[in-house]
C-alpha cells in the first residue's frame, strides 16, 4: 500500500469522518450513521476459493453499522486517484468476499447488506462503466439472463463547493475543497479537528512534505486552513533562506555579511549552518 493510500485511510478510517462520508454520500448530509455506531473490521479478508487455496483480497477501509446490537450493513470505502474501467469488477469482488465472510461465519446465521463506496479524486472526471452491464460485452441471447451490478462513485473533485457545504459537515469537507480546487483556500473558515492525519493526507495529495512537516504544530479543534497556509508559507520562506545560507557559505562569503543578507534567519541557525559547511570544506 503506497504512502497515499496509507495517508487517506488513516484519515477516513476516524469514524467521525467514515460517518460524514457516508452520510454526504448514501444520505444527501443527513446524519443518519453515527460515529458511536461505527466498529472497525478487518481490511482484509479471506476466503477459500476451494477446499485448498486460501485467497486474500484487502479493502482501504471496512466498517460494521450496528446500533444496540443490531448490524445495519457493512461499509467499504475504496479511493481511486485514476479512472479505473474495471472498478465495478473490483466491487464486486470485494463485496463478494465480504458476502463469503459472512457465509463462512458458522456462530452468526444472520446476513447483512454490504455497500462499497468508492472515492475518487482524480483530476480527470470519472468517465468509466459503473455498471457491469456497461463494462463487459454481452450476447443478446443471453443479456436477459445476466445480473447487473451497479457501483456507488462519487467524484469527489469535481463538487461544488455549494454541494460540498450541503453534505460534508466534518474535516473531509476541508479535504474535498482543497482537492476541488477551491479558488482560495484560505476561505475555508472551518476549525480542523483532526489537524495531523488531515496534514498527511494534503501532502500527498499535493506532493509537498512542508504540509506534513507542520505536524504536532497545531492543537485539535482549533486551526483553520489560513492558519495552516500561514505556517506552510513561513517554512517555504525558512527553507528557502537556510539553502541561501548554504549557498553563501559553499562559497566562502563570511559569516557577518551572510548574517546581514539573510535578516528573516536566526543569527544561531545561522552560525550553526556556516560551521557545518566549514568543516566540511
Amino acid at each position: 500500500m503506497g504512502s497515499k493510500d496509507i495517508a487517506e485511510k488513516h484519515f477516513e478510517e476516524i469514524n467521525k469522518v467514515f460517518a460524514d462520508i457516508v452520510n454526504g454520500t448514501l444520505f444527501g448530509g443527513q446524519q443518519t450513521v453515527k460515529e458511536e455506531d461505527l466498529f472497525d473490521l478487518p481490511a482484509r479478508s479471506q476466503f477459500k476459493a476451494d477446499t485448498s487455496k486460501l485467497h486474500e483480497q484487502e479493502r482501504d477501509i471496512a466498517k460494521r453499522w450496528a446500533k444496540e446490537g443490531i448490524v445495519f450493513s457493512i461499509i467499504g470505502i475504496e479511493n481511486q486517484t485514476v479512472v479505473d474501467r474495471d472498478m465495478v469488477l473490483r466491487v464486486i469482488s470485494y463485496d463478494g468476499a465480504s458476502y463469503k465472510s459472512q457465509l463462512l461465519d458458522e456462530n452468526d446465521p444472520r446476513r447483512y447488506p454490504v455497500v462499497t463506496i468508492v472515492l475518487y479524486y482524480g483530476k480527470e472526471p470519472w468517465n468509466a462503466p459503473n455498471s457491469l452491464k456497461e463494462r463487459i460485452n454481452i450476447p443478446a441471447c443471453i443479456e436477459k439472463y445476466v445480473n447487473d451490478y451497479h457501483i456507488n462513485v462519487f467524484d469527489i473533485s469535481h463538487m461544488a463547493d455549494s454541494e460540498i457545504d450541503k453534505l460534508f459537515y466534518s474535516d473531509f469537507k476541508i479535504l474535498a475543497k482543497f482537492i476541488n480546487g477551491t479558488e482560495d483556500a484560505r476561505e475555508i473558515t472551518e476549525k480542523i479537528e483532526f489537524p495531523d492525519p488531515l496534514l498527511k493526507v494534503l501532502s500527498v495529495v499535493t506532493g509537498d512534505e512542508r504540509f506534513e512537516a507542520l505536524n504536532g504544530e497545531f492543537e485539535e479543534g482549533e486551526a483553520t486552513m489560513c492558519e495552516i497556509l500561514d505556517r506552510y508559507e513561513a517554512r517555504g520562506k525558512h527553507t528557502t533562506s537556510r539553502e541561501i545560507a548554504e549557498n553563501l557559505a559553499k562559497n566562502g562569503v563570511s559569516l557577518d555579511i551572510i548574517i546581514a543578507s539573510i535578516p528573516n534567519l536566526p543569527e544561531d541557525e545561522i552560525q550553526e549552518i556556516f560551521n557545518s559547511i566549514t568543516k566540511k570544506s
